[in-house]
């Protein structure tokens, strides 16, 4: 017997194993004798050593689940054999990949970069497996400038394991390394884990920072960011980095985490005639520029970076957000809701463009709907945002112009000319690098294959091969061209696209990495606006701008065809001028707040307020008030403009706005008559099936994720089964979480079950939540809601051999009773006859004669009619007692049956006139 604790699969044991069957295989576990209940099984396992296993095995099966109890019978130690790590990247990988957790090569690596990116994975992790394609598209834009690794943090006993304890896989860290070189600081990424995203994180803290040499570019970055941070730090009088600069470096790269989007920027100020025109009284101080104040940090010179962070995330204010939706269980969206009611614009957010002209729209929006105080500065910047849409428009038609002659320019490198290939020395190869490449000695380079060769057709030299390249001024447009070879490719063939070139099928050539690096440089993409760079000091061309503005201009091209393929710029079309709301966000109790929510990722929430994005202009965008409070939202049905989302918000405020009812997808089978079936309802039919005049309706209100939805399925069923016989009466039910229902159907509870009655359908009523929904319960909740008639029916339904009986006993009692009862009213009518005949025979001798005669003759026609009720009841009494123990034609007995007794019934609420026939009988 084993006494030591065995951990296996995260499992302890004490001389028991307990496993599931899917664990039993992973764990690798081979049987090698049948299983039988109480009896001993030899299993051999590879994680066993010297030792054979005896079980006792009790299969307990659950459904699909099997739970096999074993229990371990040892002589000897158990040890399990762990897999060696294998490589999680491809080997040609711009990822450094250190599967086998090795943190001390991984921390020498860190420290010979300024910015390093490091995803810690585990290679069973399916999240794990999508980021690792999503990394090398992004090591594939950036890996110039970021260091780029991956290190295996889940294999046992590896120092990545022992060290850091990971509670999510896979976690992505930026790691900056400090001035001394000796240290790296450690920043988490929690966006999106796609490549777009990463990069635009990665290009955001390659610069985090942005000089301020004038008003002009303050006012620039207030119109592109909701808020400026604004430091200033004089590096005029020392030679080394002004002290706090530093600590302002890192918080502004802290402000990443906090802030995935451009919401705030952060601005440096080094001229003192700035600095004074800006309101900075001394050196290392930090304002916070909002849209409508200034603050300024008063603790900024003796602050770290975490202090400075802090205080500006808790001092920003935004007239207009982006919400991150992280796609887990979170408070993101909730939070803003509760507040009041949220206008929420959904819109592409296009990790590769600067711009996203329906934000700024909305930013605009924003800040007239805020100004409560006609403040200039506040309708300066409204007025600024206008004119920078408009001018963005014309910068991106330039920046394609630019971009598609830079493209083609680099196109013509590529493919080089006769005169510089030598057929001798190089070769043309495909998209891998060469195998030479690594190994350069002295003047040798190695070489260089940028571009896949595919020939259609035998080639006989390489010199035919390397011809002059394709012009691309017949094509239309190189991004269009370039986006349609892209999106053949589906994600099962993503490790093909990785090092895949979009001229794969136009021709290239190999050549020496010096060679291409020179041509490379050679090329500044011409702008309108390009201007000679030149050096400050000497006054003559700096080399180095020029570099920095190809490598701009590079950067934009690669931002422009990227960003095709994610999704197409929207620009808002404002046809007419938009009404005035400046200050309304003051003058009503529903104020409201601005966010964003990016379409291309979180179009399913869209699609749960009832918003079809594919619809709407510019491409999904559309603009939804969601008002918690009032439970309700509604839906701006026209396209987005200023005009249109001004109207919007005016008509929300003044009511004027009908409640959107969303509606879930229509269920297209129908129940059969001959079947017992659960209708499923939408709100967009709930009423009509529901108020049909003549038809019971009994449903279900449910929602797809309430837990205890799911156990009341067979109660309702059961009761449908028991009701089959009740005519028109029909079971359904409705998902509140896909429909919204007027405000008289919501409940509290779910689930809730509520009758809609054959004709009363103002008298519905709800099945009590406090009781125990059980057949019982439901089935008596269902009679009480039931008219006579209906009730008949049911009981009829239900009625058996001993039923039939006592039902017989009862209808021949019944009769004799109703024979004794004609007997008594044949004699008091024959006695009001002869009182009549009498009467008549000496009218003058009786005192008060004409009223004496009408109570006679009132008297006589309640007794006849009474005498009529009683034949007919008679009938009916006939007609139970002969129908009733009969078999055969049984849908006609019950039919006739069910008239008869229905009339037996009601005929007892008319007992009140009998007897006021008999009480005027008496009187007389």
């Amino acid at each position: 017997m084993v006494h030591s604790k065995l951990v296996y699969v995260g499992i302890v044991v004490h001389s028991k194993l307990v496993v599931h069957s899917r664990l039993a295989i992973l764990s690798r576990l081979v049987v090698h004798s049948s299983l039988l209940v109480h009896s001993k099984l030899v299993v051999h396992s590879k994680f066993m050593v010297h030792s054979k296993l005896v079980v006792h095995s009790k299969l307990v099966i659950h459904s699909k689940l099997v739970n096999v109890v074993i229990v371990v019978h040892s002589r000897g130690p158990l040890t399990r054999k762990v897999s060696s790590p294998q490589p999680f990247f491809p080997r040609h990988s711009l990822v450094s990949d250190f599967y086998t957790g090795d943190v001390a090569k991984l921390t020498e690596r860190l420290l010979g970069a300024d910015l390093s990116l490091v995803v810690y994975y585990a290679p069973w992790d399916r999240d794990s497996q999508h980021l690792r394609w999503e990394m090398e598209k992004a090591a594939r834009y950036h890996h110039e400038q970021i260091y780029f690794a991956a290190v295996n943090c889940w294999h046992p006993n590896s120092e990545c394991k022992t060290r850091y304890k990971i509670r999510t896989y896979p976690a992505i860290v930026l790691h900056v390394r400090s001035v001394s070189g000796t240290e790296t600081k450690a920043l988490a990424y929690g966006g999106p884990r796609d490549a777009g995203h990463i990069i635009r994180f990665l290009s955001r803290a390659l610069h985090p920072l942005t000089h301020v040499a004038s008003h002009a570019d303050l006012a620039r970055l207030q119109m592109e960011h909701n808020a400026v941070v604004l430091g200033y730090y004089d590096f005029s009088t020392v030679k080394q980095l002004p002290r706090g600069f530093i600590s302002y470096y890192l918080a502004s790269l802290r402000s990443l985490q906090h802030h995935k989007t451009s919401a705030i920027a952060w601005g440096v100020v080094t001229n003192h005639k700035v600095a004074t025109a800006l309101s900075f009284n001394e050196t290392r101080s930090v304002h916070l520029v909002l849209w409508n104040t200034t603050l300024v940090f008063t603790n900024a010179a003796s602050s770290n970076s975490e202090g400075m962070s802090n205080w500006v995330n808790k001092w920003v204010d935004e007239t207009t957000i982006w919400v991150d939706i992280p796609g887990t269980k979170s408070m993101a969206l909730h939070s803003v809701l509760q507040k009041g009611p949220t206008l929420i614009l959904f819109t592409p957010d296009n990790p590769y463009h600067t711009v996203n002209d329906p934000f700024t729209v909305l930013r605009e929006i924003s800040l007239d709907y805020s100004n409560c105080n006609q403040s200039s500065r506040v309708s300066n910047l409204a007025r600024y945002l206008s004119s920078l849409r408009a001018k963005s428009r014309i910068q991106l038609r330039q920046a394609e112009r630019v971009c598609r002659s830079y493209l083609q320019n680099q196109l013509h490198i590529l493919h080089l000319s006769k005169q510089q290939f030598n057929s001798k020395d190089e070769t043309c190869c495909g998209s891998e690098p060469s195998s030479e490449a690594g190994t350069t000695t002295g003047d040798q380079q190695s070489k260089v294959c940028d571009m896949c060769t595919h020939p259609t057709r035998t080639l006989t030299t390489p010199e035919e091969l390397c011809t002059n390249p394709i012009s691309w001024e017949e094509d239309s447009g190189l991004l269009h061209h370039v986006n349609k070879l892209m999106t053949v490719f589906s994600d099962s063939c993503r490790h093909l696209m990785l090092q895949y070139s979009p001229w794969e099928h136009y021709s290239v050539c190999c050549q020496r990495n010096n060679t291409l690096a020179k041509a490379k440089s050679s090329y500044i993409p011409h702008t309108p606006e390009k201007k000679e760079a030149f050096d400050v000091g000497s006054g003559h061309p700096d080399d180095r701008i020029e570099k920095l503005v190809a490598l701009a201009a590079e950067d934009q091209c690669k931002r422009l065809f990227h960003g095709s393929l994610v999704a197409p710029h929207s620009f808002v079309k404002d046809q007419h001028p938009a009404p005035d709301i400046t200050g309304l966000g003051c003058k009503t109790n529903k104020t409201l707040t601005f966010v964003a929510v990016d379409s291309l990722r979180h179009g399913d929430v869209a699609e749960k307020l009832g918003v079809n994005l594919t619809t709407r202009e510019p491409q999904k965008t559309a603009a939804v008030i969601v008002d918690v409070a009032r439970e309700a939202h509604f839906i701006m049905d026209a396209s987005l403009s200023k005009l249109t989302l001004a109207n919007f918000i005016i008509n929300y405020t003044h009511g004027l706005l009908d409640r959107i009812l969303v509606t879930g997808h229509v269920d297209t089978n129908r129940c059969k008559p001959s079947q017992i079936c659960i209708q499923e309802l939408t709100s967009e039919n709930y009423l009509k099936f529901t108020q049909e005049m003549g038809k019971m309706v009994v449903v279900l209100h449910y929602s797809s994720n309430c837990a205890a939805c799911t156990t009341v399925g067979h109660v309702f069923m059961t009761v449908a089964h028991m009701a089959r016989h009740i005519p028109n009466i029909t079971f359904a039910r409705i998902n509140i979480l896909t429909n919204t229902l007027p405000w008289n159907l919501y409940f509290q509870t779910l689930p809730s079950i509520i009758v809609h009655p054959h004709y009363r359908k103002s008298d519905s009523s709800v099945f009590d939540s406090t009781l125990p929904l059980t057949p019982a319960n439901l089935m008596s909740f269902l009679v009480s809601n039931l008219d006579p008639s209906h009730r008949l029916s049911l009981a009829l339904s239900t009625c058996r051999d001993d039923c039939h009986e006592q039902v017989v006993q009862a209808a021949a009692v019944a009769t004799t009773q109703l024979h004794h009862l004609m007997t008594v009213t044949t004699t008091k009518l024959q006695d009001v006859l002869h009182r009549l005949v009498k009467l008549k025979e000496t009218p003058h001798e009786i005192p008060h004669w004409e009223n004496h005669y009408q109570i006679l003759v009132h008297t006589k026609h309640l007794l006849v009619r009474d005498i009529k009720t009683q034949r007919v009841k008679l009938n009916h009494l006939n007609q139970v007692q002969k129908l009733v123990p009969s078999n055969s034609n049984k849908l006609l007995i019950e039919s006739d049956l069910l008239k008869s007794l229905q009339y037996i019934i009601q005929s007892k609420s008319n007992s009140k006139k009998t007897l006021e026939s008999s009480t005027l009988h008496n009187e007389l």
